[in-house]
C-alpha cells in the first residue's frame, strides 16, 4: 500500500510517517498540538494536529490531489492532516525527500513551515491541557436521556455529536444496538465532516467492541457504498 500510494503521489514518504502507519493506519492521536508563533484561525500560539490521514486504496492522503483541486493548493504537497479550510501537509514544492512540514489555511489565506521534517514535527507535538479546560462542560457530567442523545445525534452541530458520542462511549453497556443505530444514520449524513466524524467514532466503538460482527458488517456496508468514506474500510475494519 505504501509502495502504491508513493507512485501515485510521486513522492518518497518520510520514513517516521511510514513507521507510525505500521502502528496505526490513521486515526487520533492523544498529543493534539503542535507551537506556532503565528497566529491562525484556531489559535494565537497553537495549531490542532489530533489526528493523521493514513493510506487505503482510496482516501487518506490520497485525497490530496483532489484537495489541492478543490480548494486551488499549491501542487506537490501531500496532505496528512485537517479538514474544513486548514490542513497540514508534507511540502515536496522544494525537496524530494523527508520533507519540511506547512500549515495551509484558506481562510487567512496563511501557508507557512511548521517543522523542517516529519521528524521534528513528532518530536513537537504536546497534549494541550487548556483546550481541555476550555472545551470542558459540566453538562457532560449529567445523565442524558435517549431523547437528549437522539436529538444531539440528529443535529448538524459537530459538537453536540462529539458531546453525546463521548457520552456514549463511557456508556456503551447496553446500548449497543441504540449506538450502531445512531453511528449509521451519521454515516449517511449530507455533511461530510459528519460522516469522518462517524466513521471516526464506529472505529472507536468497534475497538470496544460494542459492536457485534453483524453490526460490524452493517457499517462496513454503509461505508464501501460512499466513496467519500470507502477507505475507512481498509484503514479501520476487518471484513468479516
Amino acid at each position: 500500500m505504501i509502495k502504491e500510494a508513493e507512485e501515485k503521489l510521486e513522492v518518497t514518504l518520510p520514513s517516521s510517517y511510514i513507521n507510525i502507519l505500521r502502528e496505526q493506519n490513521g486515526g487520533y492521536i492523544r498529543f493534539d498540538s503542535y507551537p506556532s508563533k503565528v497566529q491562525t484561525t484556531w489559535a494565537d500560539d497553537r495549531i490542532p494536529a489530533d489526528y493523521f490521514l493514513g493510506i487505503g486504496k482510496e482516501g487518506g492522503i490520497l485525497e490530496s490531489q483532489y484537495l489541492i483541486d478543490e480548494w486551488g493548493l499549491s501542487q506537490n504537497i501531500v496532505i496528512i492532516s485537517g479538514s474544513g479550510h486548514s490542513w497540514i501537509a508534507l511540502d515536496y514544492r522544494y525537496k524530494g525527500e523527508e520533507p519540511p512540514i506547512i500549515y495551509v489555511d484558506m481562510e487567512n489565506e496563511q501557508i507557512f513551515e511548521l517543522a523542517p521534517d516529519f521528524d521534528s514535527f513528532l518530536k513537537g507535538l504536546y497534549i494541550e491541557e487548556s483546550s481541555i479546560e476550555d472545551s470542558y462542560d459540566p453538562q457532560e457530567e449529567r445523565e442524558w436521556t435517549k431523547k437528549e442523545l437522539n436529538t444531539a445525534l440528529s443535529s448538524s452541530d459537530e459538537q453536540e455529536i462529539i458531546s453525546a458520542a463521548d457520552y456514549l462511549c463511557e456508556h456503551s453497556k447496553g446500548n449497543e444496538q441504540f449506538i450502531k443505530e445512531r453511528i449509521i444514520e451519521l454515516l449517511q449524513s449530507p455533511n461530510l465532516e459528519i460522516k469522518q466524524l462517524a466513521a471516526n467514532y464506529a472505529y472507536h466503538f468497534k475497538e470496544m467492541g460494542t459492536f457485534s460482527q453483524n453490526g460490524i458488517k452493517e457499517i462496513i456496508s454503509v461505508l464501501r457504498r460512499d466513496d467519500d468514506l470507502d477507505y475507512y474500510v481498509d484503514m479501520y475494519f476487518d471484513e468479516v
